[in-house]
């Protein structure tokens, strides 16, 4: 089985660190496949293609990012182009098909952090986030993924390399990362109230 990190956000994006150093720390971490998946951008997973092909590193990287769609935020896996946002979660989903991706949910129901509150935005979806180191609503989503038949993963939604593999998901190593996405199964912990307050106290710095 493969230990897979499918939900961090770099410094390209509204992380607090850099790609290399998000990929040291997976690795430091055992970590075999992880997805960059920056806010509407796939450039934090190309970067880390590049540098786990120029540097022969021991990690296999998923591309992918975090579409904000007009409903809520779509984990977009296995493509390398970016995708509009603002669209419809259909229109999304259609668009990022047709670069060869899949739609996963993330956070559903978590309204502070775009998560999507559409009941019909689980059926256009391929799968859920149905695990969210920093969701009050992973109750919600697990009971919906399950009523629309859904593949399920989890996601640390690290903005941070220390907070990498928070949550890790167990993929078949048999199959493309893509497909292995859809055999998941995962365990995770929620991030601490003091590493949640030490993000916010650095988002704020960087406005002031």
């Amino acid at each position: 089985m493969l230990r897979a990190e499918l939900h961090v956000h770099s410094s390209i994006s509204d992380g607090k660190d850099s790609v290399r150093k998000i990929l040291k720390s997976a690795i430091e971490k055992r970590i075999d496949v992880i997805s960059i998946t920056d806010h509407d951008t796939v450039q934090g997973s190309l970067e880390a293609l590049d540098v786990v092909e120029e540097e022969k590193l021991p990690i296999r990287v998923l591309p992918g990012c975090e579409i904000t769609s007009s409903s809520g935020h779509i984990l977009a896996f296995g493509i390398t182009k970016d995708v509009e946002p603002k669209m419809s979660a259909e229109e999304t989903c259609r668009t990022v098909r047709e670069l060869g991706g899949v739609c996963f949910l993330a956070h559903p129901f978590d309204f502070i952090r775009g998560g999507s509150m559409r009941l019909k935005d689980f059926r256009v979806v391929d799968g859920v986030e149905t695990f969210n180191a920093k969701s009050y609503f992973n109750f919600m989503a697990k009971r919906c993924a399950k009523k629309f038949f859904k593949p399920e993963i989890a996601g640390s939604d690290a903005h941070s390399a220390r907070s990498v593999g928070l949550a890790i998901n167990f993929l078949p190593d048999n199959l493309s990362l893509v497909e292995s996405i859809f055999h998941a199964r995962y365990d995770g912990k929620r991030v601490s109230v003091r590493e949640r307050l030490a993000f916010l106290l650095f988002r704020l710095s960087q406005r002031l």
